[in-house]
């Protein structure tokens, strides 16, 4: 077992006169160790002023990954020298230190001296740049070994003495000016030491029990919020996360109620500038409270809180404060803060976005731009072109979204920092070349309702159905798919459907088209078993996926989805199934089944709940969401029949199988599959995407995370089918292909977070709360009246539950309430509106 950093170095610190205390893994925060999780540590700053006993160091040392920190104080100073430029400047100032260390950046020097005189300071300049920490008594700094956690580097001793090797009395003095030394150096530098006296107290104690008031306390909350980075992170709250302008954690201070362990929790606390909330408990809390609980402090200890939120924010208290009687200190300091508040402003007002337009850089994009792709539609608008932006999000050349109607902004539309996929983005991409193609443009040119995005799913199925067991992807994947179309009623869902059963009959290849639903898990093994390789057409697919993913359902069906899931990764092996009383698992060699289904958004995401994206279910599927209103109206310009070429085409696949007319067996195995080759670079952009599919994962909600972890397996599934499409005697991924699927398939998990986000709910009454604010929410610039609401509840809850609901999203600032008319004009009433 590798020793925790504290373990390394903590009892050789303490032999040489320092006081080392535990720092808490991937942190700068002091910690202890309890009950199988790390939390911050109230009261280390006691070890500014007492050692440690040999005991508790003895204890320390056994904590798992702590890091290692020595608290300042009792002689021991630390000048933390964050900015650079004014390096050489300081040194020369200062004395020469003969321990020195490093960690992101800057440079740390060790000195002893008067604590007494010396006290802790923080240099910065009047629009609050960081310059100089004076660290003293009060304050901590982490050591080598301990991992920085921005840079996920050891820190490191910067010369060859360390304090592991200098006593505490050998150490470099410091005079006890020091203090105006380094602010006259910094000067040059921007440091105001005028600006930066108002913070500092006067010299008798003067009365400041104004800190105690609202307004004091309504201004340090409001700042927290307007600046959450400043402080939630320095908390290290267990599974803390940023969401882009959000922060999801669990709550330490109270229990899981399903009684999970700490690991296993869910991060229900929500930091967002607009307020601080447990969905866990629903219950919300001011930065002040949260500081309090983490830090377990009771309300007597209120003031140690706000002067710890009050530094972490640049309000320079000076010395260590007694927050008792200072009422003309605590106006200095809000009138300060509210000039600084002022001026950045104003600053920040002045300055012009300069974000350089680029040129289309990915390749789908390129071909657009130029009008040369059968890929994606001829001569795309402009909002299309800037809707495929590059997987890492490299700008477009113009805005996403249609003129007067702005994008909205990720960090504050949901905790998710994803946005909805735009109809453009979807309808770009599906112009595949080869047979799936062909397929596509058959089916929308024999209705009067043509959507490419509807006859996308059937062709990709159909195509990897027929392929199916007789190839075997670069990276022995093969061709079975999950995909579910989500469109409203009445968009014409049903004409892909019938259209492509009706190539199959035509074909002679019905066999391959398998039951449109399944009532137990052993109808579905009984029908893979008698003809490995089907793709089953299913309408009504939310009420089948209800079904399954019921708590209620009988093992026969719930069964079902445990079954897809293994049967999904079982096509380039062998699936054995579940044996019992009544039956012998019979084993099935490379089941190939397919899946494509229709359904509403309103009927499919309720039914798939969050256990849908813990067992990997969910992330499975190819999501393709259709919205806006449908084409009608159109003339057919293809019959009904299918066209010889395409019927000979479909054949062909078969006959290049080396299969003829003679039906696949479950029971003998698919040896020697062909293989599809990479085409130049494929490979290459495949690990490139993979890896950052997993990076927007890991940026992603623990929740959501998982959403991620088959993107490309999926991408690279489509990419496979339709090379085969192209050319099934020696099918080749290339890399435009492979980009094209992958940004299909990020176009799924995006539209599944952004789903999942508004409705995934840990309990029954988290589950009414998300429901009442999407409907708030999908009203859209209409609004929702209170009457509405409650017709909307249709007795799924009590109306008193729906007041509670509305008022606790009106105090954390997602809905309000406004006297308006709808867009059709009407008597205006009082109506709610998601913000």
């Amino acid at each position: 077992m590798i020793e925790s950093p504290f373990a390394q170095t903590g009892p050789g610190l303490y032999e040489n006169g320092y006081n080392p205390i535990p720092i808490m893994p991937n942190s700068k925060l002091p910690g202890q160790y309890a009950d199988d999780s790390w939390r911050a540590y109230k009261g280390w700053n006691d070890f500014c002023t007492t050692r440690p006993s040999q005991l508790q160091i003895n204890y320390w040392a056994k904590w798992p990954n702590a890091g290692v920190g020595v608290a300042c104080g009792l002689g021991l100073i630390c000048i933390d020298i964050d900015f650079e430029p004014a390096m050489d400047a300081l040194l020369a100032i200062l004395p020469h230190s003969n321990v020195q260390k490093k960690g992101k950046k800057g440079i740390s020097l060790f000195y002893r001296g008067n604590t007494d005189a010396i006290r802790s300071r923080n240099f910065r300049t009047p629009e609050r740049v960081g310059l100089v920490d004076l660290l003293s008594e009060g304050k901590q700094t982490v050591l080598p070994p301990s991992i920085h956690p921005d840079t996920g580097e050891p820190y490191y001793w910067w010369t060859d003495d360390t304090l592991m090797d200098v006593r505490l009395d050998q150490l470099a003095e410091l005079p006890d000016d020091i203090a105006e030394r380094i602010g006259e150096a910094l000067k040059a530098f921007g440091y105001d030491p005028q600006a930066d006296r108002r913070y500092e107290p006067v010299n008798e104690i003067p009365d400041v029990s104004q800190v105690h008031s609202t307004d004091f306390f309504r201004k340090l909350n409001e700042d927290a919020l307007a600046n959450l980075h400043a402080w939630v992170g320095k908390l290290a709250l267990p599974k803390g996360r940023w969401l882009g302008a959000k922060y999801r954690a669990v709550a330490p201070w109270r229990s899981s109620g399903s009684g999970r362990p700490m690991a296993k929790r869910h991060p229900n606390l929500s930091f967002d500038p607009s307020g601080i909330q447990d969905f866990g408990t629903m219950e919300t809390f001011t930065p002040i409270n949260v500081v309090m609980k983490v830090m377990e402090l009771g309300e007597a200890q209120r003031d140690a809180a706000v002067q710890w939120l009050g530094e972490q924010l640049g309000y320079n208290f000076g010395v260590e404060i007694d927050l008792r009687s200072r009422r003309k200190e605590a106006a200095q300091m809000a009138a300060a803060a509210d000039r600084d508040a002022v001026r950045i402003a104003a600053r920040e007002k002045g300055v012009v976005d300069s974000t350089p337009s680029m040129e289309p850089s990915s390749w789908v994009e390129r071909q657009m731009a130029a009008g040369i792709t059968p890929w994606v539609k001829a001569n795309p608008q402009p909002y299309e072109v800037a809707a495929l932006a590059t997987v890492n999000n490299v700008p477009a050349t113009v805005a996403a979204e249609p003129a007067g109607e702005p994008a909205e902004d990720p960090a504050t539309d949901a905790d998710h920092a994803e946005t909805a996929p735009t109809m453009a983005e979807l309808e770009a991409l599906c112009h595949p070349p080869g047979l799936v193609g062909d397929i596509m443009d058959w089916i929308t040119a024999s209705t009067s309702s043509p959507s490419r995005p509807l006859a996308l799913g059937p062709a990709l199925g159909f195509v990897g159905t027929l392929a199916g067991r007789h190839h075997a992807g670069p990276t022995n994947l093969r061709t079975n798919l999950y995909i579910v179309a989500l469109a409203p009623a009445g968009y014409g869902k049903d004409h892909p459907r019938k259209a492509l059963s009706r190539l199959a009959v035509e074909a002679g290849l019905d066999r391959y088209l398998g039951p449109e639903g399944f009532l137990s898990d052993s109808a579905l093994r009984k029908t893979i078993e008698h003809n490995p390789s089907q793709l089953s057409l299913m309408d009504e697919f939310g009420a089948f996926i209800a079904k399954i993913m019921d708590r209620r359902a009988g093992t026969h069906q719930s069964s079902i989805r445990q079954m897809l899931m293994q049967m999904f990764t079982s096509a380039d092996s062998l699936y054995k199934g579940t044996a019992s009383a009544a039956e012998t698992a019979v084993p099935i060699y490379n089941p190939n089944f397919s899946i494509y289904g229709t359904s509403t958004p309103h009927d499919f995401w309720p039914s798939m709940s969050g256990k849908g994206i813990s067992d990997g279910f969910l992330p499975r599927w190819l999501v393709l969401t259709i919205t806006g209103d449908p084409v009608d109206g159109v003339e057919p310009k293809a019959s009904l029949e299918a066209p010889t070429k395409l019927i000979e085409d479909c054949r062909a696949i078969i006959t290049h199988n080396g299969a003829g007319n003679l039906p696949d067996s479950s029971a003998r195995p698919i040896l020697r599959p062909r293989v599809a080759d990479w085409g130049a670079g494929a490979k290459e952009l495949w690990m490139e995407l993979r890896l950052a599919f997993k990076r927007r994962g890991e940026a992603c909600s623990p929740d959501l995370a998982a959403l991620w972890t088959r993107t490309m397996e999926v991408a690279l599934r489509v990419a496979h089918v339709v090379a085969i499409g192209v050319d099934p005697t020696r099918p080749v991924l290339t890399r435009d292909l492979v980009e094209w699927a992958a940004r299909l398939a990020e176009l799924s998990t995006r539209h599944c977070i952004v789903e999942v986000s508004d409705r995934l709910a840990l309990n029954d009454k988290q589950a009414e709360y998300l429901k009442v604010r999407r409907w708030i929410k999908e009203a859209g610039s209409d609004g929702v009246t209170s009457s509405t609401l409650k017709k909307m509840v249709n007795g799924e809850f009590d109306l008193r539950r729906l007041n509670d609901i509305t008022q606790q999203l009106l105090e954390s600032k997602q809905i309000e309430q406004r006297f308006a008319s709808t867009k059709t004009g009407g008597r205006p009433s009082h109506r709610w509106f998601a913000l």
